[in-house]
């Protein structure tokens, strides 16, 4: 999330968070932002790989682990030339609900 927070404060858009079960069995938290996309994403989740001054480059490379660690995975791909999503997508328990 602060990644997209950054990206909008930086080019003056905006973030939008929003869920959905697509298939009853999935939970997917979407991320959208409003700032300048994605320039390269083949790094992004490359551990001590970054792009901000003072970054540590594990964010996203942790998020990552977390995510699949739970049967999940996180998505970060360039919505139009600008603007960023990220969609985390994590199983919902048996019988469970949203």
């Amino acid at each position: 999330m602060q990644d997209a927070v950054d990206a909008a404060l930086e080019s003056g858009g905006g973030v939008t968070v929003r869920w959905r079960v697509p298939d009853g069995q999935t939970l997917e938290l979407i991320a959208e932002d409003g700032g300048l996309g994605l320039e390269d994403p083949s790094n992004l989740f490359v551990p001590f790989f970054t792009t901000k001054p003072g970054g540590s480059g594990i964010g996203l490379a942790l998020c990552r682990e977390i995510a699949e660690g739970h049967g999940g995975r996180i998505v970060l791909r360039n919505r139009k030339p600008t603007e960023a999503v990220a969609v985390l997508s994590l199983p919902l328990p048996p019988g469970g609900s949203a």
